[in-house]
């Protein structure tokens, strides 16, 4: 590996990440008239904000001026007390301006107000931006970042550590996907990395979505916040797996079998809960929530799937009613199905929970700082601005808004700090590879990730129970120590087998903050503790890196 190209580049600001939150922030450093180097994982627009087997995207606004208190009460409210009013005022008040910004990165949205039911879990019925049709956008938004001279696109490129030196940001370390390492010298960093839902067996997320930025935040200095909280979300396991489920067909579900035909929800259904009751009002949202009945659906996949560890999840049988639907929500539903390959005319879909979105991530401010000058989150990698639950809309105006908000603190912060503190490459690069040689074994990367993606998918799913967490947690701590990265890039690429150094960082903290928060609330079920705790009301998971180890705070 010592023998591949290094490599040094100096910038004023380093963008990771180039979904929605890194495109504007990219787009807004470099209008600024800021050199920016912006490293992409996989390749522009990427991410969880262009998945490809959903139809559309789309953000939440307020009706009008009036709305806005009513909208920031509702998501609080959703939010179960552990979302910041602040952030979240934040997106409510700028949401409207900044998507109808969209078109300057290639997407053209369109405005209408919502018909049939309220986005998932708000009250009320709001104005929807919603756009679709990701190869054109990618065409588009390829083009307009190719005119943009100071801006160099880093595609297929890992960010492998950050550098700090004076207590604050001095730069990067990247591999590219030949192994080649990049020392970047920049005063500023902004991680749009995106979520951590990709470290899950089963997730309705690209491959690229998978918690290098918590990791490496976490080693600079930054905090995490609120990681316990994660949106799960029916998706098709057959037959065209990872297909998004239109949660709303469930009213016309007569029957929900395991893969054996048991008829596995009669059995897990509590006395005095019908299935059609159930059904009801698990179609009222597409992620799981522990906050009405409609949860039993969900915890029943999972429970026959945790006794029998069987992956197929449950087989839905639908009413002929579906094909007649006139629900706004459900009408384009079959044609889309059809669109990817399914026809319910003739196929049964199976599904199971899926990893779809973090609510929580590295904690930031209102200008999207973290607690290290110089690094600042948006996007779904950052935390505070959601909580227990998420209103359908709001991920995405979380990463317009923040991805804006952190472009403008970094060219403040940069402008301000002409001259950004120095480092030694080699020194850097000796650093990172000691780092990287700490473990003891010699598992391989594809062995190491596999094990850890299974384990989170069945311990760390929607059925969370605390003996299962604590040996989830205490076997990741192992696989830590026994696996060591530099050995592993002798039979797998360095970028690959630093990825899953990565991976068993970040799910070692969500492990944490899940045995840690000893209730159910929003999003995060207990089944050894089922309901909220006073106690925990309004209390905040905060956690970090001190000497070695990673700590978790209540604040």
């Amino acid at each position: 590996m010592l023998k591949n190209k290094l490599s040094s580049v100096s910038c004023d600001v380093l963008v990771v990440g180039a979904g929605l939150a890194g495109l504007r922030a990219a787009y807004d450093c470099a209008a600024a008239g800021l050199q920016v180097q912006l490293a992409v994982k996989g390749t522009l627009c990427s991410g969880a904000s262009f998945y490809p087997l959903t139809a559309a995207l789309g953000c939440q606004m307020p009706k009008d001026e009036e709305d806005k208190s009513v909208f920031l009460e509702e998501v609080l409210e959703t939010g179960a007390g552990v979302a910041d009013p602040e952030l979240v005022k934040v997106i409510i008040d700028e949401i409207l301006l900044e998507s109808r910004r969209l078109p300057e990165l290639g997407i053209d949205q369109e405005e209408h107000m919502l018909t049939g039911r309220a986005a998932c879990f708000a009250k009320t019925k709001r104005k929807m931006a919603d756009w679709g049709g990701w190869g054109e956008i990618r065409r588009k938004a390829r083009g307009i970042f190719e005119k943009i001279e100071n801006v160099t696109l880093r595609e297929h490129c890992d960010l492998v550590r950050l550098v700090t030196a004076e207590d604050r940001i001095a730069g990067a370390i990247l591999c590219d996907k030949e192994d080649n390492l990049i020392t970047v010298h920049t005063g500023a960093v902004i991680l749009a990395t995106g979520g951590y839902c990709g470290l899950y067996k089963h997730s309705l997320n690209t491959s690229d979505v998978c918690g290098i930025g918590h990791s490496v935040a976490l080693d600079a200095g930054a905090d995490l916040i609120n990681i316990e909280f994660m949106q799960f979300i029916p998706g098709l396991t057959a037959p065209r797996y990872q297909t998004l489920f239109n949660e709303y067909t469930l009213v016309h579900t007569l029957r929900a079998e395991n893969d054996i035909g048991e008829d596995a929800m009669h059995a897990y259904l509590p006395a005095g809960v019908p299935q059609a009751q159930c059904f009801a009002e698990r179609a009222l949202h597409g992620p799981f929530t522990t906050d009405d009945r409609g949860r039993y659906f969900d915890l029943a996949i999972m429970d026959d799937a945790i006794r029998r560890h069987s992956e197929r999840g449950f087989t839905l049988h639908y009413s002929s009613e579906i094909f007649t639907e006139q629900n706004a929500y459900c009408v384009g539903y079959i044609p889309f199905l059809k669109s990817v390959g399914v026809d319910l005319h003739t196929q049964k879909i199976s599904v199971a929970p899926f990893a779809h979105c973090a609510n929580g991530g590295i904690r930031i401010d209102v200008n999207g700082a973290t607690a290290v000058p110089g690094l600042y989150a948006a996007g779904e990698s950052a935390g505070g601005v959601h909580g227990a639950d998420r209103h359908g809309g709001l991920a995405t105006a979380n990463s317009i808004v923040f991805g804006k908000r952190a472009a403008a603190a970094a060219v403040k912060y940069v402008k301000a700090n002409e001259v950004a503190p120095d480092y030694e490459d080699a020194a850097a690069v000796d650093a990172l590879l000691v780092w990287l040689n700490a473990g003891s074994g010699k598992l391989s990367a594809k062995e190491v990730h596999d094990e850890v993606s299974e384990l989170l998918w069945y311990r760390g799913n929607v059925l969370r129970e605390g003996k299962l967490l604590q040996e989830g947690l205490e076997k990741l701590q192992t696989l830590r120590k026994n696996y060591n990265a530099l050995q592993a890039a002798e039979a797998a690429s360095l970028q690959f087998a630093a990825q899953v150094f990565h991976d068993l960082r970040t799910a070692e903290a969500l492990l944490l903050a899940m045995i840690s928060r000893e209730e159910s609330r929003g999003s995060h079920f207990r089944s050894d503790f089922p309901n909220r705790v006073p106690d925990w009301e309004g209390k905040r998971l905060v956690l970090n890196e001190r000497d070695g180890a990673l700590k978790v705070e209540c604040i």
